[in-house]
């Protein structure tokens, strides 16, 4: 059976990109950024928190929506409305993605291909507030179920 929704807020910890990784012989890469282990930790410790307080260890299973908002430091300097320059919000969606489904990270999410939807957004906040907040809930039918018209 699979979990139907989960919601964790993840503090504490700037949001990482996963970004390129760095060859260091032998056949074994690394991760570039020293940044996404801190974060990714953070995700599992949530996780943990999760399983903790609701007594329920059950995963998803299924396709799933997943809804992250990213909450970024502002650096001093800056005065734009978003953060609109790096980190790339592609790099930290799949950063949480990772983090929410390996197996070393308490893998919320049995594999991150079950998620078939995700809204991400990225704001700026405060220190305290840096981190993300991520819902997860099952997916329903897909919502474009009629065949596509290429017309051919």
């Amino acid at each position: 059976m699979s979990r139907q929704t989960a919601t964790l807020r993840v503090t504490g910890v700037e949001p990482a990109p996963q970004g390129s990784k760095r060859h260091v012989g032998n056949g074994r890469m690394i991760e570039a950024s020293k940044k996404v282990a801190p974060f990714r930790q953070a995700v599992a410790d949530a996780v943990e928190d999760l399983y903790q307080s609701s007594g329920d260890r059950t995963k998803f299973t299924e396709a799933v929506n997943v809804d992250a908002l990213f909450i970024l430091p502002r650096p001093k300097s800056v005065k734009r409305l978003w953060p609109s320059k790096s980190p790339d919000l592609d790099k930290l969606c799949r950063s949480l993605n990772d983090g929410l489904s390996l197996e070393k990270y308490g893998q919320l999410i049995e594999d991150d291909g079950l998620i078939v939807q995700m809204t991400a957004e990225k704001i700026y906040g405060t220190t305290e507030d840096m981190g993300v907040i991520v819902s997860i809930e099952l997916a329903e039918a897909p919502r474009h179920m009629m065949p596509l018209d290429f017309g051919e």
